[in-house]
């Protein structure tokens, strides 16, 4: 690999004429305005014509010191000529495809015309004195340890590294980089998530899933370590009152830690007790559901039976909205089929109600010249009506349950609806109803 370290860089551009900012493309006048705002380190990637160096700038999600150093990397590949233009006027760079590493407002670390490797990356930006934003963030907690907004994106930096690099280690593949010259696919966003949740509930029925397969000590600790020991003592302390929600959240990936496992195991009784105080706040259930999922769950019943709504809060209201997902997931794991019915039913049939004296509401999603799908309506299927649908076909009442079906696909059609309806319907041990409702789909 062929490194010219800044300095050198530098040197070589002594009396060379600026070019104008409004010269440059705007594509090329953002990539300028962000490097003149850098706290930390930036890692721009100009590609070739052919995207020739895509493959090998992927290829540093997965690997893990490049992880560690936590470095944005800024690829460039549509627009790469424009950019090219301002690393070869501004910062003397050679022809695309090119690399160049950034630090603290914009000043050149290093730069390379061969393609880009993991190691040597992070070999020049430490030989360049470049630290990665974590460590920007240890540096300044340790001159101010009350900082909370400080810990709190050290938390969320913390939490993003250690999830990559646990997905990696059980075998995910790397995500490949979003472009910096690409415009945000807003329905791309949409669609992502309704496909991500349609995997995880497909033929999930009631098996419980099964036990995440666990690091190693060594492992562990290298990964969730210092995650662990910051949200242990952020719940010791007190500072978690204070902090957002996402930050004391660990996500999917820490069920393979036993280090945040213990963590969030002895987190749990203080956010009990804080809902004891507020037993319909969002914000606390939300990080009950969040900090149990990590160790497995935990049941639901026997905190909401301890807990005393207040009083003027009408009855319709509890479970609180926050909570009635889990409550309901807890319910069938259980086979209360008539607590699902008794808490979903009244809800749905409401929503009925009102829409009959309000008139029904559509909304109709362009993106694009493209109409996209609502997918509330999937969300709305998986959350509610699968369930109490589900329940009421194993309480016998096959006539009710069949009238939200079809009440649900003629007020708010979702594609995936009769393939779902139809599939539990299967598992319910009704294959006429399963047929009738799969046919569905043949009549619109």
């Amino acid at each position: 690999m062929r490194l010219v370290v800044g300095s050198i860089l530098v040197l070589g551009c002594v009396g060379a004429p600026a070019q104008p900012a409004a010269s440059f493309g705007p594509t090329a006048q953002l990539l300028e305005r962000r490097l003149g705002q850098l706290s930390s380190g930036l890692l721009v990637v100009a590609d070739g014509p052919r995207g020739e160096w895509k493959a090998r700038v992927d290829a540093l999600t997965a690997a893990p010191d490049w992880i560690d150093l936590e470095i944005p990397v800024a690829y460039y590949g549509a627009r790469a000529a424009e950019v090219s233009a301002l690393l070869q006027q501004r910062h003397q760079a050679g022809p695309r495809p090119q690399w160049v590493i950034f630090g603290e407002g914009g000043r050149l670390v290093a730069g390379g015309g061969t393609p880009p490797e993991a190691g040597a990356l992070v070999q020049a930006a430490q030989a360049g004195g470049l630290r990665s934003r974590p460590q920007i963030l240890r540096d300044f907690l340790r001159t101010h340890p009350d900082h909370l907004g400080a810990l709190e994106d050290l938390l969320y930096l913390l939490r993003d590294r250690s999830t990559r690099r646990t997905d990696l280690r059980f075998g995910a593949k790397p995500y490949p980089l979003r472009s910096a010259d690409e415009g945000f696919d807003l329905g791309r966003a949409r669609r992502d998530p309704e496909a991500q949740a349609e995997a995880r509930e497909r033929d999930e029925g009631q098996e419980e899933a099964r036990p995440a397969e666990q690091l190693a000590p060594e492992e562990d600790q290298a990964i969730w370590g210092e995650l662990a020991d910051l949200l242990d003592r952020s719940f010791r302390n007190g500072d978690w009152d204070e902090l957002r929600n996402g930050a004391l959240i660990p996500g999917e990936a820490a069920r393979h830690s036993p280090l945040m496992q213990a963590a969030c195991r002895a987190a749990v009784p203080e956010v009990e007790r804080a809902l004891g105080r507020q037993p319909t706040s969002w914000s606390l259930w939300e990080i009950w559901l969040g900090l149990t999922a990590t160790f497995g769950g935990k049941p639901i019943r026997p905190l909401l039976d301890s807990l005393v709504p207040s009083p003027t809060l009408p009855p319709a209201a509890w479970p609180p909205e926050a909570v009635r997902e889990a409550y309901v997931k807890d319910a069938r794991r259980r086979r209360d089929w008539q607590g699902i019915r008794d808490l979903l039913l009244p809800q749905v049939e409401r929503a009925q109600l009102q829409e009959a004296a309000w008139g029904l509401s559509t909304v109709r999603l362009e993106i694009n010249g493209r109409v996209q799908e609502d997918t509330e309506t999937g969300d709305s299927w998986r959350g509610t009506l699968e369930p109490l649908v589900e329940a009421l076909l194993h309480l016998g009442e096959t006539g009710t349950a069949d009238n939200l079906v079809r009440d649900a696909w003629t007020r708010h059609p979702w594609s995936g609806l009769p393939g779902r309806a139809a599939a539990l319907a299967m598992r319910c041990g009704q294959p006429n109803v399963a047929a009738q409702w799969a046919a569905l789909a043949a009549g619109r």
